[in-house]
């Protein structure tokens, strides 16, 4: 849901309907895209967002084009907050053949999706551009279907809608599980919003159903939310779920797997000037959803195809076409050709642009990972090396180099350099708290837990700390031979942050007989705060394994199964999921190890399922393969606290 001040935008008139694909980042994903031709022959990929009041340019974007951007007129709202936005008009784009004139576009806006999947994106196009259509939105096809506004003749009925310049409104019924062996029925009128993923209710609209709710916190992601510059846990809001049974909207009826979220359920006035509700992607996704601006109706029609449109392969193919061996092209192209399966030609390609600009920071940066992804972990080093401590910052590199250095037996040389760069000084506040977190990583890796301990505390102080620095502090504790001090960290982390789940293993793991009975109700009290369904399964079942009560584990093990596992049919990941759970259980060993090993194959440098593995020879007392395993997966993800952790307790510095 985005809402700006709204300029009209002219469109050319074409008199036939325009086809364009639907673009995911992933098959089955649930943000959708549509391909557009910018003003300077370039071709963009842009969510189709029918929540978003005006349209969304990248800022990159609007320097490529040139594009003068002024101050807007005043705030965008969306569901993480409001922000300051700059305006700057795109002066045609084209949508196929039609053309659309004169965009305002919001520039620059916190919480715009930056990449579909791999693919990277300029923006969103929002109801000031799709006002001028009847648009289609067929998700099982895969493609959007454009026609002269009021020229589209629906199939059935659907529900009247609404649009306002801010809002496209439909109503909807809403059956809901009372409780009592009854059901609830009502009417409710939301936003039919194609980039929201759940469908929602936000402050008065969730009210008939307040008695048949729970209360939890989760957290809530959109426009507004700079997911850089804020801790995770500050994302997490206290909402009510609604045990929904169907939803009618467009004329269908609408069987809901599971509960609705109810955003803002204790409302103020200013928290509800965004939205009455979402109607979004998993109410919609197995329909053709017909936006007929002019007529006032929404109408949900039966598919009349099925079809996955390969994005990542067209988007390789057009950009071929469009730029052809440029190789300028690199730092976009690249990670394309890998997640198509083109790993030696991304390898020769990024050479060729590295021999072209050397000292791109970007290019160095993708092929050291891309090194490190093959297990070359010399030559990554030695790009990195050529790159300074402000540079590898800047592109979130700092702390994953010094941590491979590390780990690469040169732990004297990433200290000098991690105390070197702080010492410099940077005014960048983002830089320094990298580098200071940098630096508080080697400290405690050299032995010297009271200076790492300082250094963290000054990249906390800087404005914003986040969840993993609370991680790394306990871990800093535990290697002071400070107990209580970490286990108090680790109690903190719960109530901020509830929904992950590491810190509990951690703290299960350094319990004393007498801790046990606080540690329960800590776990209970945490666990309160959630919806029913959304706890770690996993971590709270592995914490309860730890203290010996393996009646609980199994059935926290369970139910996460069950959610997290069942619905995966087959796959690298289906596989990754079983030996998890096994191995955190201590059952079926042997085929964990069967399905991680199967994993691995198909996804060598994913350093998840080395965890995996590291956790399966764990249990089964094969401490060689598990250090091993977690070695991989820490080289790997080298500025991850969690993997230094576990990579710690398989080398026997902690006891399990």
């Amino acid at each position: 849901m985005l809402v700006a001040a709204v300029v009209a935008t002219a469109l050319a008139a074409r008199p036939a309907p325009v086809l364009l694909d639907l673009w995911r980042g992933w098959p089955g994903a649930d943000k959708v895209f549509v391909e557009a031709r910018l003003p300077n022959g370039e071709r963009g990929l842009f969510l189709v967002d029918t929540g978003a009041a005006i349209s969304v340019l990248s800022a990159e974007a609007a320097e490529r084009l040139g594009l003068e951007v002024g101050d807007g007129p005043g705030r965008v709202s969306g569901l993480s907050g409001s922000v300051p936005w700059r305006r700057a008009q795109i002066p045609s784009l084209y949508l196929g053949n039609f053309e659309v004139q004169a965009i305002d576009v919001a520039v620059g806006v916190p919480g715009a999706p930056e990449y579909a999947g791999v693919l990277p994106v300029d923006g969103i196009l929002g109801n000031n551009v799709w006002t001028n259509f009847t648009l289609v939105v067929d998700y099982p096809a895969d493609r959007i279907e454009l026609y002269p506004a009021g020229s589209y003749q629906p199939r059935g009925q659907g529900s009247a809608m609404e649009a306002d310049g801010y809002h496209v409104l439909t109503d909807v019924i809403v059956e809901a599980d009372r409780g009592d062996g009854q059901r609830l029925v009502a009417p409710v009128r939301i936003d039919i919003d194609t980039g929201a993923a759940q469908t929602s209710f936000w402050c008065q609209t969730g009210e008939p159903f307040r008695r048949n709710t729970t209360l939890g916190i989760e957290p809530t992601y959109g426009i507004g939310a700079d997911l850089d510059r804020v801790p995770d846990f500050q994302f997490l809001t206290e909402t009510r779920r609604i045990p929904v049974l169907s939803l009618s909207a467009g004329g269908r009826k609408i069987k809901h797997q599971g509960s609705l979220r109810w955003n803002s359920p204790d409302f103020t006035a200013e928290s509800c000037q965004v939205t009455p509700g979402l109607l979004g992607y998993e109410t919609i996704k197995d329909h053709r959803a017909v936006f007929d601006y002019a007529n006032g109706r929404f109408v949900l029609e039966k598919p009349r195809q099925r079809r996955n449109f390969a994005a990542t392969s067209a988007w390789l193919a057009n950009d071929v076409a469009r730029h052809g061996d440029d190789l300028a092209r690199a730092e976009a192209r690249v990670p394309v050709m890998i997640a198509a399966g083109d790993r030696e030609g991304a390898r020769a390609f990024l050479d060729r642009a590295l021999a072209a600009t050397p000292n791109d920071p970007r290019l160095v940066v993708l092929a050291a990972r891309l090194d490190r992804s093959e297990g070359k972990e010399a030559e990554a080093l030695a790009r990195l090396a050529t790159l300074s401590a402000a540079q590898l910052a800047e592109e979130g590199e700092w702390v994953g180099y010094l941590g491979s250095l590390g780990a690469a037996g040169r732990g004297g040389e990433a200290l000098a350099l991690a105390e070197a760069a702080v010492a410099t000084g940077h005014d960048d506040d983002d830089w320094r708290q990298e580098l200071l977190v940098g630096l508080s990583d080697r400290l405690l890796a050299a032995g010297r837990p009271a200076e790492a301990l300082r250094a963290l505390d000054e990249a906390i102080a800087i404005d914003r700390g986040g969840s993993g620095f609370l991680f790394r502090r306990a871990l800093i504790a535990l290697a002071d031979g400070d107990r209580y001090g970490a286990i108090s960290t680790l109690r903190a982390l719960i109530d901020l942050y509830p929904i992950g789940g590491q810190s509990l293993w951690l703290y299960a793991l350094h319990l004393a007989e007498t801790d046990e009975a606080t540690f329960r109700a800590d776990v209970t009290r945490a666990m309160s705060r959630l919806h029913p369904g959304m706890e770690p399964y996993d971590f709270v079942g592995a914490a309860f394994h730890v203290v010996g009560d393996e009646a609980e584990a199994r059935a926290w093990l369970a139910k996460g199964y069950a959610r997290d596992c069942t619905p995966i049919k087959h796959g690298a990941n289906r596989d990754n999921c079983d030996a998890w759970y096994w191995a955190l259980e201590g059952n079926k060993l042997d085929a964990a190890k069967a399905r991680i090993d199967r994993a691995i194959a198909a996804q060598p440098d994913n350093s998840a399922f080395r965890d995996t593995a590291a956790v399966i020879a764990f249990a089964r007392g094969e401490m060689d393969e598990a250090r091993l395993q977690a070695r991989e997966a820490a080289r790997l993800s080298p500025d991850d606290p969690y993997l230094t952790w576990q990579l710690s307790r398989m080398e026997g510095w902690e006891k399990p």
